[in-house]
């Protein structure tokens, strides 16, 4: 054996490039046959291995009594040898199983347990999204740690299940994602002190008791060392202990349709300050949540912001706006999103004007997405002054679907004038008054690829192809919608714009290609 081949360094590094190819399916992996070769291979090789598992099955198949039920199709391969290529074999073997193949089996006594354990210190992520084998573990005593190096856990289980997650609770854990809030999760913030990034994905319409987001901001509370946290509607008291943890850096809330509304009002006694939270995000029934965290909040260092509400009035889109334009966070917001997913309001209720000007702002602007109802009057006054004022942008997405679309070809290219880096926009466009002429004018916009103007209208097909061809040469086609209200004419009438804008680019001289960048200073 080559010298070279005696510094762990060196044999890491080579060990870990093939574990990359296997993970990626982009040649057979060797390191099972690099583990049979010297003893010096062996470890780092089976440390690889066994790093990433999704399921416990593998493991269960180095269990002599349990490596007979797994391999019943009559394969003849040894548990001493399936701890060098089960794991590799286990996606089709999981295949083969069936769902109950362990009902009835007896739990894994002491000295299988210890077989069992022997491999599992070599695990550093795990996914588990089956609890038929979880009660193989029910007689492991309760201060065990089946996984003592475990970085990253993914436990999908049943709400039931839940109460062997202390056995899979390791020291070094980082990353965890959990399915259901249950009492053993107090256990995680006690037993895995450097917890970084916590996820709970609860079933969107999943059966959650009143007592839940108590007992998850109990827990977020246990937490110290935070980077993420993705969740369920927290107390103010957590929100509050969140402020203090300089390691937290993105927050995501999401409330289940199904569950009942949660005002923080009655919690709230002082004012919280986040200040490094960089990534803030609300998908909830209603704005009410979300505007009462962003009211009594200051998050400086914000640079993306999202929420997205079942409904969102006028009344409470302005509120919204105005509590996020208060945050200071007008120097580092650089991406915004909010979208109402039902048009439930049945007109405007404010100044739609009032509502966006909050944003007006934040004059670091690349991505800004506005998907509502009844909220913004767009036309050729509100988009110049919006585009004014994030000379940034590069996507822009202001629509509401319920208002007449006022924005007309000429206003639209005057915006475009004002916003150079601008390669993505959607909006709706009253096309069908024609009111620019692309000979009498000298502009073309050649960063513009993406053009969505969803249920425009459009009465001169050819003409209005001509002008995008004029003005927008890196526009290859304009995208649409379909409009339930009008069935497919808008479609229809686009398509015929798209033809005439692809026979435009098929006649163009060759050589003359456009091709234009723009480069921020």
């Amino acid at each position: 054996m080559h010298r070279a081949l005696l510094i762990s360094e060196v044999l890491s590094e080579i060990f870990a490039h093939l574990n990359e190819n296997r993970i990626a399916g982009k040649k057979p992996s060797s390191l099972e046959a690099l583990a049979r070769t010297c003893k010096a291979f062996h470890e780092p090789a089976m440390d690889l291995l066994w790093a990433v598992l999704d399921g416990v099955i593998p493991l269960l198949g180095c269990v002599a009594r349990l490596h007979r039920l797994i391999y019943s199709s009559g394969s003849k391969v040894s548990p001493d040898l399936s701890c060098l290529f089960l794991f590799a074999s286990s996606l089709n073997l999981q295949k083969r199983l069936t769902w109950d193949w362990s009902e009835g089996v007896d739990p894994l006594s002491a000295h299988e347990a210890h077989r069992f354990l022997e491999h599992a210190a070599r695990v550093r992520s795990l996914s588990i999204s089956c609890s038929e084998d979880l009660h193989l573990f029910a007689l492991l005593p309760i201060e065990t740690c089946m996984f003592p190096r475990l970085l990253s856990l993914t436990f999908l289980v049943r709400r039931l299940q839940h109460k062997y997650l202390y056995l899979f609770l390791s020291p070094a854990l980082r990353r965890c994602v959990l399915s259901v809030v249950t009492p053993e999760l107090k256990s995680l913030a006690t037993r895995c002190a450097a917890l970084e990034h916590l996820s709970v994905k609860t079933p969107e319409w999943g059966q959650q008791p009143v007592d839940d987001r108590i007992l998850l901001s109990d827990t977020v509370r246990l937490c110290k060392r935070l980077v993420t946290l993705s969740c369920l509607p927290l107390d103010w008291a957590a929100w509050k202990h969140l402020s203090d943890l300089p390691s937290l850096l993105k927050v995501s809330v999401r409330e289940l349709r199904s569950a009942f509304r949660w005002s923080l009002n009655r919690d709230i006694v002082n004012f919280t300050h986040f200040p490094n939270v960089t990534t803030l995000s609300f998908n909830v029934n209603t704005a009410a949540y979300a505007i009462t965290v962003m009211q009594h909040s200051e998050f400086p260092s914000l640079r993306e912001f999202e929420v997205v509400t079942d409904v969102l009035p006028c009344v409470e889109a302005e509120q919204l706006f105005s509590a996020l334009s208060q945050c200071k966070a007008e120097q580092t917001l650089g991406h915004i999103a909010i979208t109402s997913l039902f048009p439930k309001v049945s007109k405007p209720s404010c100044d739609s004007l009032a509502a966006v000007t909050q944003l007006l702002c934040f004059t670091h602007l690349r991505t800004v997405r506005l998907n509502l109802h009844h909220c913004i009057d767009i036309d050729n006054d509100l988009l110049l002054k919006v585009v004014s004022s994030w000379p940034r942008i590069r996507s822009l997405e202001l629509v509401d679907s319920k208002m007449l679309p006022a924005v007309t070809l000429r206003g639209l290219f005057a915006a475009l004038r004002l916003c150079p880096y601008l390669h993505t926009l959607r909006t709706l466009v009253n096309a069908a008054n024609i009111d620019f002429d692309p000979a009498a004018e000298s502009f073309q916009h050649t960063t513009l690829q993406t053009l969505d103007l969803i249920q425009s209208d459009v009465t001169d097909a050819e003409a209005v192809a001509h002008i995008i061809f004029s003005v927008l040469p890196c526009v290859d086609r304009i995208r649409t919608r379909k409009d339930p209200r009008h069935g497919t004419v808008y479609q229809t009438r686009w398509d015929e714009v798209n033809r005439h804008l692809k026979d435009l680019k098929s006649s163009e001289v060759v050589g003359g290609d456009i091709t234009g960048t723009v480069t921020e200073s």
